[in-house]
């Protein structure tokens, strides 16, 4: 993490969940870069959900490209699912 951008590598685990967020509160414009994540800690997700950082790199790992990178970018990423019914 620098002043305004960090990159999150590998897994983020629930341990850096509170330095995270700290980072995210204290900075005036963040900026997260995903392209070395593959896991994130519900913590974390929550986190960047409740700041809302730019994100500046897209994560390479499948599942967080297609179902949180979305949440993020503020897509619901139910797009694919109009007109089916809830379970």
């Amino acid at each position: 993490m620098h002043d305004d951008s960090a990159t999150l590598v590998g897994v983020v685990t629930v341990d850096e969940v509170e330095q995270l967020a700290g980072w995210l509160r204290a900075a005036k414009r963040p900026r997260v870069s995903l392209s070395r994540c593959n896991h994130l800690h519900t913590g974390a997700l929550q986190a960047l959900l409740l700041f809302k950082p730019k994100i500046s790199a897209a994560p390479k790992d499948a599942f967080l490209a297609t179902q949180v990178l979305p949440l993020l970018n503020g897509s619901s990423g139910t797009a694919g699912n109009k007109g089916s019914e809830p379970p």
